[in-house]
């Protein structure tokens, strides 16, 4: 597929110039910048949010982050809620199921970014499916963006790291004279 059509006519339309980046198939914004080889702080994903009215926000923050919806919340003066999966299909009616590019105004999705992205001198985003990746110079993504508002918005978010132990509830129960179960270790 490539770059989905309305991103293709929106980066057009506003002359920004980008690379394309083919990988192999991926899901999830941590395993594509793996796949891709490239730093999970330059990798940008699109997280969008409704309220009750149904009115669409996109949050757009670094792949290694997650969201604070609360923060979020406080910050657009709005109670909202993650979208769900029929309505990003429906939004993102020419990406691939899971593939949303971060320009949701190329949508008429309105959009508001973390300030974190400003560290990175270089930008990744999901091409509308899951094999490829736009590349551009943060210098046109501050161009796209120089009207829409921007804050702290997310944070680091934590992955399971496989030297840890296990919470205790996930631990197997110490032996005691009422066991007759061991475990090996």
């Amino acid at each position: 597929m490539g770059v989905a059509i309305t991103l293709e006519n929106f980066l057009k339309s506003q002359k920004v110039r980008y690379d394309l980046l083919e990988h192999r198939y991926t899901e999830g914004s941590h395993n594509t910048a793996k796949c891709a080889d490239i730093p999970s702080g330059q990798l940008i994903k699109g997280v969008v949010f409704r309220d009750e009215d149904f009115f669409y926000t996109m949050a757009i923050v670094p792949s290694s982050n997650r969201v604070l919806r609360h923060t979020l919340n406080e910050v657009l003066g709005r109670r909202l809620e993650l979208a769900d999966e029929e309505e990003l299909d429906s939004l993102f009616f020419d990406c691939e199921h899971g593939a949303i590019p971060s320009f949701g105004q190329a949508y008429g999705i309105n959009v508001i970014w973390d300030d974190q992205i400003a560290e990175a001198s270089e930008l990744w985003l999901e091409a509308g499916d899951h094999q490829h990746l736009i590349h551009l110079k943060r210098r046109d993504f501050d161009r796209l963006m120089r009207h829409h508002l921007h804050d702290t918005i997310s944070g680091t978010r934590r992955r399971p790291s496989q030297n840890r132990p296990p919470p205790e509830s996930l631990m197997p129960p110490a032996p005691s004279a009422q066991t007759s179960q061991s475990y090996q270790q």
